[in-house]
């Protein structure tokens, strides 16, 4: 198949640029207090993509009332209009749907609070959101959504991306990953950012894991608040989801991860925050268009009786038994795919192969990894060994799980040959730069490895074109105004019978139980003479089976003369004259 996928205004040089500088870890002191001017605004999904969920922090100095922040004026959105002014300008005053907070101690030893805010706002077909936020009165600054509204009936044809860079961190080189998210996001439409572990940290300042371990609660505490700072410019404006690594999950120990901060900051409004739940913050799924997103927790149990093996299975189970959802992408941190040949065998735990047999039964197309710091794409594999041995660029099925190792995201990179292996398609560890999953049709995917340079171009050092028959949904045709019109019309008309068809029957069912209500004619007499006005005779004048009409002028008035409405019959002139002549006579 022809390759015929282009980024949009994007110029894409299929070379290798020169080496980034060394990585180093940034000093936090640049990320002070922001005395109350509110920061780090993030975009999350919703379950109704319609929606996104808008959270953003606040430092609260010492001895300030936290009423006073709870009933403050927070955002204000709008659509179209950069300026806000547009005439289509809506929610002036959103006041936070919650909002919750932490203690936080300063370099002075002063205890702040950490506030963290959050309100939903809705996405509109073909227009921009622009939205800013504030607090108690200081404003933050305004912001683009460069998220799009997309309507699921509109067009089968149109793009949405997915990009992964994990092992990110706070570094001098973490820039380099969220340029090139924030550049792809301006460009191409619907860009979701997932990050499989490592956000704020794969490695300590030393190198020496111990140190991390060791971190206590507000170390850890201040490094998320710099990073969610650091990363604004790309969570301000496309939605964010992560996996959480182990670092990521310290200090917190296995019987207290949902109070870590990773969760505080990290967690999406759609998954359940019960603890008491099998379906917890550190594992999750949501869907965008026809790809089912599992992010895992590498880190947690995963044995056959674990609650987070229960929930992935019936998960996996679930998304394969629908017809909406074609391709699976399941994310975590620690990669599943190394064999007994790849850097690390010993770390092949059960925890992998329960992954792999799972991806195996319910056809994982894509696995996301950042543990290791450089870029890979495998050849399929299934069982932890190669299932198709294809050297090409371009795939018309997937015959196992394509794994990915995005782990560019800022930390220092592994310069390790994983290319000699023969499960390796591509690898490149000299870069820094996302993974990018593009849907160019339901049928479609194109991923690739971007990097930005700083030359402000966009480098593309990978491809692959990957292509399944599916079945062909009916295209879907707009509707005309014509035949808009022609409905209604339609719908007029059959309401105007059913009207006319209820008086009618209200008018024979009057007409039958109230002689009066036709004062001129009454039709189906019968005529009968009281045997005692007919010198004991009884004489009857009756006509039946067909319809007679007469003016009321014409019957007799005395009291005893009786006229009762029969069945209304056909018409006969020539009946209703013969019985006057007969009454005359008998006269």
């Amino acid at each position: 198949m022809k390759h015929q996928f282009t980024l949009p205004l994007l110029l894409l040089h299929l070379t290798f640029s020169a080496s980034p500088p060394p990585s180093s870890p940034l000093d936090l002191s640049i990320f002070p207090e922001t005395k109350t001017v509110p920061y780090g605004p993030r975009l999350f999904l919703t379950s109704d993509q319609n929606y996104l969920n808008l959270v953003w922090c606040c430092d609260i100095p010492p001895d300030t009332r936290i009423k006073e922040y709870e009933s403050a004026t927070w955002a204000t959105f709008w659509y179209n209009g950069a300026t806000g002014a547009a005439i289509n300008r809506t929610a002036d005053n959103v006041t936070q749907v919650s909002g919750r907070y932490k203690n936080r101690t300063t370099s002075e030893n002063q205890t702040w609070k950490l506030g963290q805010y959050n309100t939903t706002m809705e996405l509109r077909f073909n227009k921009t959101l622009h939205y800013k936020i504030s607090c108690n009165g200081v404003v933050a600054g305004k912001f683009k959504v460069l998220y799009k509204y997309w309507d699921k009936h509109t067009s089968q044809a149109d793009q949405w991306t997915l990009l992964s860079a994990g092992s990110v961190g706070l570094y001098n080189t973490t820039h380099v990953a969220l340029n090139t998210i924030r550049t792809v996001a301006e460009n191409t439409n619907n860009v979701v950012w997932t990050i499989p572990g490592g956000v704020v940290m794969d490695d300590t300042n030393t190198g020496n894991d111990s140190q991390a371990e060791n971190m206590t609660e507000l170390e850890s505490l201040t490094r998320w608040r710099a990073w969610i700072q650091l990363a604004q410019n790309v969570t301000c404006c496309s939605p964010v989801a992560a996996a959480p690594s182990e670092l990521d999950l310290l200090p917190h120990k296995l019987d207290n991860q949902l109070h870590s901060h990773f969760r505080w900051f990290m967690e999406l409004p759609f998954v359940s925050q019960n603890q008491s739940s099998e379906s917890e913050v550190l594992w999750y799924s949501f869907d965008h268009r026809n790809l089912h997103v599992v992010s895992v927790c590498t880190y947690c149990n995963l044995s056959d009786d674990s609650p987070q093996y229960r929930w992935l299975e019936e998960d996996l189970k679930a998304a394969t038994a629908t017809n909406e959802t074609h391709w699976i992408l399941v994310m975590g941190h620690d990669p599943v795919y190394e064999d007994e040949e790849a850097l690390h065998p010993e770390v092949e735990t059960g925890a992998r192969k329960q992954l792999d047999k799972l991806f195996a039964e319910h056809k994982v197309d894509f696995g996301v990894w950042s543990h290791e710091r450089w870029y890979e794409r495998t050849k399929p594999m299934t069982n932890l060994t190669v299932s198709d041995d294809r050297v090409s660029n371009t795939l018309d099925s997937v015959n196992g799980t394509i794994h990915y190792s995005c782990g560019t995201g800022g930390a220092p990179l592994q310069h390790y040959n994983m290319g000699k292996y023969k499960h390796t398609a591509r690898f490149e560890a000299n870069q820094y730069g996302a993974c990018g999953f593009f849907r160019t049709r339901d049928n479609w995917y194109n991923t690739m490895f971007l990097t930005v340079q700083s030359d402000g171009r966009m480098h593309e050092l990978d491809h692959l074109t990957i292509t399944k028959d599916l079945p062909q949904p009916s295209p879907f045709i707009p509707e005309s105004h014509f035949s808009k019109f022609m409905k209604v019309f339609g719908i007029v008309i059959v309401i105007g019978a059913v009207i006319m068809l209820l008086i009618t029957i209200l008018i024979k069912a009057v007409q039958k139980h109230d002689p009066s209500f036709i004062p001129n004619k009454i039709r189906n007499v019968r005529y009968r003479k009281e045997p005692a006005r007919l010198d004991g005779s009884s004489e009857t004048l009756q006509v039946h089976e067909t319809e007679i009409e007469m003016d009321i002028a014409d019957l007799p008035s005395r009291k005893e003369d009786k006229v009762m409405l029969l069945e209304e019959k056909e018409e006969t002139e020539l009946q209703l004259q013969s019985a006057a002549q007969m009454y005359g006579v008998m006269m």
